[in-house]
């Protein structure tokens, strides 16, 4: 259900019904508001790290950001097999982190989207 719905919904409920329906309504908004400030805090995140490397690159960001990949992947390992084994040995040789064009080319050749300006 989307906000304006179930705001809707909410305001034809006062009054007109149990305040449990009410309450109910209440707690989904809690969740829409959750589930929005986890996204958000997310996106933050992304934007944190992306300046820090524009800033100046850092291959220890660049390090980190190759293990939270590898972790979103591990929960479709079947899928995602080559992908993480690639992953896993480019952290391990610690060469596609030392430079921005190096890592650029390395996640695009891998994964298939830039690292900084796409985001999955």
């Amino acid at each position: 259900m989307n906000r304006k719905e179930l705001l809707e919904e909410m305001r034809k409920s006062v009054g007109m019904q149990d305040p449990i329906v009410f309450f109910q309504k209440f707690t989904d908004v809690f969740t829409l508001l959750f589930d929005r400030i986890e996204s958000l805090e997310s996106e933050l995140h992304r934007v944190k790290v992306q300046t820090a490397l524009a800033i100046q690159w850092e291959p220890a960001v660049a390090a980190d950001m190759l293990v939270k990949e590898i972790a979103v992947m591990r929960q479709d390992k079947d899928t995602y097999h080559a992908e993480i084994t690639a992953l896993k040995q480019a952290y391990a040789e610690d060469k596609v982190t030392q430079s921005y064009a190096e890592f650029v080319k390395f996640w695009q050749d891998t994964l298939g989207y830039h690292p900084f300006l796409d985001y999955k």
